[in-house]
């Protein structure tokens, strides 16, 4: 990730120019209710601070929003034989993502979410493939296709599908598998972050390590933003996201996220993380999944060629049962396990480690056309999160969702169309953004050539409030300014 700070005024910048009984058991039986949050551990436990203000109520896509674009970069190939058919382990399939799962039939798998993306359902399937194939337990797992498509699915829905899923190690050749889903959007309480993990440091590593080591405790909410590169020239590594159930009881979690990757363009891999995130933020979209007792299950895990990075996004909360650990891992290849000293904290001095508490601001501005533009910075200095341990900043803001309440009135009469600018001076960045209740997948922009994000009309008398939802992206440089004002 990237901080630069402009080297000139703004002023000069700113002219306009994403089911097992026991789930729907506990929905039924209020369940889901989360508690007051009480304290986090990462190394050593850090308290939470209670939530200063409720969750923003989830948007709704409008019906006539084309599909955006996929951003992120398509997912290499390794070099490795064409894949071959991998059977199912004897047994029968899980209803739930979580070993213990024990029925006849399709996987099931629990979302929620108003509607739960694509990106929710195909990280759900992915998670209980994990679980019923011991091939493919520790191995990058991926949904390349599904009869019907994966879509969008809404509250109170359910849909039955063909998945094809590859499964790649770097131990044996690619493998291919096609299994029944069955996937229902279920209701659920979804309460935002109280606390930011950032796995940022070292960035880029030369050998297998823990990078980063938290713990969830029962009603808790979490966010991990990770981004990494392998330092080895010549060998490849696995970056794993493993959860933990350390206690004597299953727990039941909610879990989304949205990675990048591997690549070697920073820019691209983080701006796809964040809106694979955001797209489900957005709508409060998650899946349901179970961990047994004393079981570790692997979330995330991505195989990355000498010198790729990979960036990533997750949010999850702990619904049922007292604790559950949360891992980030570096293994190059060969190595079963990262070594014993790597455990020992390490930092580049550079990039940034640590829980940094609240990671959502909500700014309200007012804007009235004819009048003077708005400015809205993102990972300025007077916004910075500091690190519950240290107090060291979050240069940058990285992974905060920024929300910006809009007061807008158009006092003339005639219509009057107002811009979204976004000015990069310290770099170039890139951006998603929320606006009105539509996602956009914003441009790359570079110092000194702002970029419309999106244009707002407003009819004469018009006096209304919109939201604008955005979050800073590991790979671009940070802060950036939006403003909002006549068109440039």
């Amino acid at each position: 990730m990237h901080r630069r700070h402009s080297t000139q005024p703004f002023a000069l910048a700113m002219t306009p120019a994403r089911f097992r009984g026991v789930i729907c058991l506990a929905l039924a039986a209020g369940l889901l209710t989360v508690g007051a949050p009480v304290g986090l551990a990462q190394t050593i436990t850090i308290p939470f601070p209670a939530p200063s203000q409720p969750s923003p109520t989830p948007p709704q896509p409008g019906p006539s929003q084309p599909a955006p674009s996929q951003p992120g970069p398509s997912q290499p190939a390794p070099s490795q034989p064409a894949p071959v058919p991998l059977q199912p382990s004897p047994g029968p399939s899980p209803t739930v993502p979580g070993p213990s799962s024990k029925s006849s039939g399709p996987v099931q798998v629990a979302v929620t979410g108003t509607p739960a993306p694509v990106d929710t359902v195909r990280l759900g399937i992915e998670t209980a493939v994990r679980e019923i194939m011991p091939a493919a337990r520790d191995a990058e797992v991926t949904v390349v296709s599904a009869v019907p498509a994966l879509a969008p699915l809404d509250p109170s829905t359910n849909a039955a599908l063909q998945a094809t899923v590859q499964v790649v190690s770097p131990a044996r050749p690619p493998q291919l598998m096609t299994l029944p889903v069955a996937v229902t959007n279920v209701a659920a309480r979804w309460p935002d972050a109280q606390v930011l993990f950032v796995s940022n440091s070292p960035e880029t590593l030369p050998f297998g390590k823990v990078l980063y080591n938290a713990a969830l405790l029962s009603g808790q909410t979490a966010r991990l933003l990770y981004h990494h590169q392998n330092g080895s020239k010549i060998a490849r590594m696995t970056i794993e996201v493993a959860l933990s159930n350390p206690t004597r009881s299953p727990i039941t979690l909610w879990v989304n996220g949205g990675s990048g990757g591997p690549a070697a363009d920073e820019l691209l891999i983080g701006h796809a993380a964040a809106y694979r995130f955001l797209e489900q933020y957005a709508t409060h979209a998650a899946f349901l999944m179970q961990i047994p007792a004393n079981t570790t299950v692997p979330l995330l895990v991505h195989d990355l060629p000498p010198l790729g990075v990979v960036s990533g996004i997750v949010q999850l909360g702990l619904v049922t049962g007292d604790r559950l650990n949360l891992q980030v891992f570096a293994r190059l290849a060969g190595e079963m396990d990262p070594p014993t000293e790597s455990f020992m904290s390490d930092f580049d001095n550079v990039h940034q480690r640590g829980a940094f508490a609240t990671p959502q601001l909500t700014r309200s501005v007012t804007f009235a056309a004819g009048g003077p533009p708005v400015i809205m910075t993102l990972g300025g200095d007077a916004d910075l999160l500091r690190e519950g341990a240290t107090g060291t900043q979050l240069q940058g803001n990285y992974g905060v969702v920024y929300n910006f309440d809009v007061h807008a009135t158009n006092p003339t009469s005639e219509p009057v169309v107002a811009s979204l600018v976004m000015h990069a001076d310290g770099g170039q960045a890139r951006g998603t953004f929320i606006v009105d209740n539509q996602i956009i997948n914003g441009p790359t922009v570079q110092p000194n050539a702002p970029k419309t994000i999106t244009t707002i009309r407003l009819m004469p008398g018009v006096d209304r409030t919109f939201r604008i939802t955005t979050m800073p992206e590991s790979g671009s440089n940070y802060p950036v300014h939006l403003l909002l004002g006549p068109p440039p």
